[in-house]
């Protein structure tokens, strides 16, 4: 498999090379893979899959259906999918019929979509299904079966993508099939450097496509990446932790990359249930990922085989033993989360890259004493790095992109784009230590990066928290936000209290939290992959995040009584009352939904089903956490909303 794939990879590049260097370029060599497989999904029974030359075939026709539609054109047109097969179909099809794809972030408010929209001059939308956006919706099964065809000579050389909107700023990046050519060139000298981003298991390598292939991350590192050389890409139903775990498991996925959040959450979610077993239980593990660590440093492929498999009892409920490389990207990934997945034989890379830029580096070393320390690596083949007296990073090359439009106007880039990101540069390693406007004046009138605070917080409790400066001037403060479940209970708001207190402390003086906020308000739009001060700041300015100080929301009590009816208990028994159409008067704090208000095995799982929609817990489905009074179910709810 080995000597194969490295055949496939020179053979792939070397004709890339040599050729235009277009998008058609790129596509005949793509889907010269054949008989492989692409694409595998399940509906929860059994397994689909598609093969390269299947998916070929479907995109000519689906092409043939949008050419006889809207013509050669050679203007935009909007891509509004999550990841898919026919994403991919969707994808070349608006280029093989002459026009240009933009690749449409499914999470932008709807505002910020249509003024994009607007400001590209699109006049079609290819969906799934017809949408709210503005422009008509040509839908998919309309063309996936057409029986015309495109001109052999027609295709297009540019597409379209927008950045993750953080600050809600309309920014949209274009990409010739030259930069793109050049930054999946990269590739090659990234296997070169770490031939254990290749690794197989039972010969396959599967990537998971969790991240969209709208979000330049997805695009460029996991789509085009990976079918360049011939490999699987497995599908999603949801983006539930449970799914993405069942899904990893079953498809035996070999690579994983994803945004810290989801590094995130796993290391809370394993941190909650190696609590539940004990001190003992806790301390035994703290102690395993100590020692296979140290194993990796010294062997570590060997070693990251044995932590899999000596930490069983926490890898099968994770990924399985398939995975072989992970790569955490777009935003801060903590510390504690990269040594656990390291530590138990997962091996976490970390990387940089941006919407202007693409992906520029990732840390490709061996061993992880290296990767734990946070560093993105050095820059790839295709740029170049450059730090200015601040520190701020210019990337240059010839992988970024070379027009961009900012709020409907045109901007062109002269080959290098100032990222604004603040980087430390060791032995031609680079590490993030902020972003320019995100800096506090102290009070000994020094800048301080808030993210070297932020990495100190674990609250796991939260939704989410950062850490910035409120006021302005000399008045700004170094502030705390909290963002909570409004379910939440007492407990868990004084847990999350007295753990902040506790980390300020330990911080040096200058460095401290002047002001601690609670808020029940979304701190971030759906579509970040991390919360952006900027946002924030203008989110509490208008009003849209309200701040309670940590003392406040003390002295109210928020979260449960469990001997009252409270706004959880009170929303359960309703969702209750309703399934099993009865009046909610019958149902109090303790009354048992099965023996006492005579429910079936069937009410019973509607009930449960009806509760992970409401309050998203996937995991209320597992038997072990079957709860059958309101007071149980409330108290569930509040330990893991």
């Amino acid at each position: 498999m080995k000597k194969e794939l490295k055949e496939l990879i020179e053979n792939n590049s070397s004709a890339l090379e040599n050729s235009k260097k277009n998008l058609e370029a790129v596509y005949n060599i793509i889907f010269s893979n054949g008989d492989r497989v692409l694409c595998e999904s399940n509906d929860g029974f059994r397994v689909n899959y598609s093969t390269y030359n299947e998916i070929k075939s479907l995109i000519e026709k689906a092409a043939g259906g949008l050419y006889s539609r809207i013509g050669e054109t050679g203007s935009y047109v909007g891509i509004e999918m999550e990841n898919s097969k026919n994403w991919i179909v969707t994808f070349w099809a608006v280029l093989r019929s002459g026009n240009r794809p933009y690749l449409i972030n499914c999470r932008h408010p709807k505002s910020l979509a249509d003024s994009i929209i607007k400001s590209l001059g699109i006049e079609y939308i290819v969906a799934e299904k017809k949408g709210e956006l503005s422009g008509e919706y040509i839908e998919f099964s309309s063309i996936e079966e057409s029986t015309s065809s495109a001109p052999d000579e027609v295709f297009e050389n540019e597409i379209a993508i927008s950045t993750s909107a953080t600050t809600l700023k309309e920014v949209v990046c274009f990409y010739t099939g030259e930069e793109i050519s050049n930054q999946i060139l990269c590739a090659r000298s990234i296997i070169r450097e770490c031939p254990r981003i290749a690794d197989h298991y039972k010969g396959s390598l599967k990537q998971l496509a969790f991240l969209p292939f709208y979000h330049i991350f997805g695009l460029v590192a996991v789509y085009f990446w990976f079918t360049f050389y011939g490999r699987t890409f497995v599908f999603l139903r949801d983006y539930a932790p449970d799914t993405i775990l069942k899904t990893c498991r079953r498809h035996k996925v070999t690579h994983i990359f994803a945004v810290p959040m989801l590094w995130h959450t796993i290391e809370k979610q394993l941190n909650r249930e190696i609590a539940k077993k004990g001190e003992k239980k806790k301390k035994q593990f703290n102690t395993a990922l100590k020692f296979f660590t140290a194993l990796q440093n010294l062997f570590p492929v060997f070693g990251a085989h044995m932590a899999r498999k000596a930490l069983s009892e926490a890898t099968d409920r994770l990924f399985g033993d398939s995975v072989r490389f992970c790569i955490s990207g777009g935003s801060y990934i903590r510390p504690t989360a990269q040594y656990l997945m390291n530590g138990m034989g997962y091996p976490m890379y970390n990387g940089y890259g941006m919407s202007e830029i693409g992906i520029t580096s990732v840390e490709l070393r061996k061993k992880p004493k290296h990767r734990n320390k946070g560093s993105i690596g050095h820059p790839l083949s295709s740029v170049a790095y450059s730090l200015d007296s601040e520190g701020i990073l210019t990337v240059s090359g010839s992988s970024i992109c070379k027009r961009m439009m900012i709020n409907g106007s045109t901007v062109l880039i002269d080959g290098s784009f100032s990222t604004g990101d603040i980087m430390e540069e060791k032995g031609g390693y680079y590490f993030i230590k902020g972003r320019r406007g995100d800096c506090v004046i102290g009070e000994n009138g020094e800048n301080i990066n808030p993210d070297t605070i932020e990495e100190r917080f674990d609250l796991s409790s939260a939704s989410a928290f950062s850490v910035l400066g409120l006021g302005s001037g000399s008045d700004e403060r170094l502030s705390l936000v909290v963002s909570v479940s409004p379910y939440l209970s007492s407990a868990r708001i004084k847990a999350i209290t007295e753990e902040a207190y506790k980390t300020n402390e330990t911080l040096p003086t200058a460095l401290q939290i002047k002001d601690f906020y609670f808020t029940t308000d979304p701190i971030a739009p759906p579509t970040a992959v991390k919360v952006g001060r900027a946002y924030l700041k203008r989110a509490i300015d208008s009003g849209a995040v309200t701040l309670t100080s940590f003392s406040d929301m003390k002295a109210t009590e928020n979260g449960r009584d469990t001997n009252e009816w409270d706004p959880l208990s009170s929303r359960v028994r309703s969702i209750v009352a309703e399934v099993l159409d009865i009046p909610e008067n019958k149902i109090e704090l303790d009354t048992h939904i099965v023996s006492e208000l005579e429910a079936s095995s069937l009410q019973y799982f509607s009930i449960i089903t009806a509760l992970s929609e409401e309050f998203s817990i996937t995991q209320y489905s597992d038997r072990e956490n079957y709860r059958y009074t309101v007071r149980e179910i409330a108290e569930y709810i509040s330990e893991n909303v």
